[in-house]
């Protein structure tokens, strides 16, 4: 919404282009981001399953902790993705946020805070479900990425955030 209403302003006759390509690629950005919650929702779905599987037998507890791992890596990795996917809708932003006036400053700081808690939110869910994971090489390697591409959103928050404060005065 911040950079539809950003289009069209003399002050941003310039950047038009810019505008348009970031907002043809927010919209495509939001149709992927949209359904990132049922598919956390999904993959949970398929651990609290796997949790329910039998454990009378010692083969029994060996195929049920197969498929808890299995599980977990699919709950590990959604969140993930999520994370990724809301640091590319920053990176999108980042390209035209100087276009960004002061009678729409609130959305951005408002759209901005609101990807950020789902950044945070995501990368937790990678955090609890790596703990799980008996893979240490591979939790510890998306802990790696995770962490990363969240200090990055961090970053992007805190200047978006620093933006609308000198926007707004």
């Amino acid at each position: 919404m911040v950079v539809r209403f950003s289009r069209g302003k003399k002050a941003n006759e310039p950047r038009e282009a810019d505008l348009g390509a970031a907002e043809d690629r927010l919209q495509s950005q939001l149709e992927d981001l949209l359904p990132m919650a049922e598919r956390d929702c999904a993959s949970y779905d398929l651990v609290s399953k796997a949790y329910g599987l039998p454990k009378e037998t010692d083969e029994q507890k060996a195929a049920r902790k197969g498929v808890i791992q299995e599980a977990m890596v699919g709950a590990m990795t959604i969140p993930e993705q999520t994370l990724t996917m809301v640091h590319e809708v920053f990176n999108t932003m980042d390209k035209v946020v100087d276009c960004i006036g002061k009678s729409i400053a609130s959305d951005l700081a408002s759209g901005s805070a609101m990807l950020s808690a789902a950044a945070e939110g995501a990368f937790l869910n990678v955090r609890i479900n790596a703990a799980y994971l008996d893979d240490r090489d591979l939790a510890e390697s998306t802990m790696t990425r995770a962490t990363a591409v969240r200090d990055s959103i961090r970053q992007q928050h805190k200047a978006v955030a620093d933006l609308v404060d000198q926007l707004l005065g």
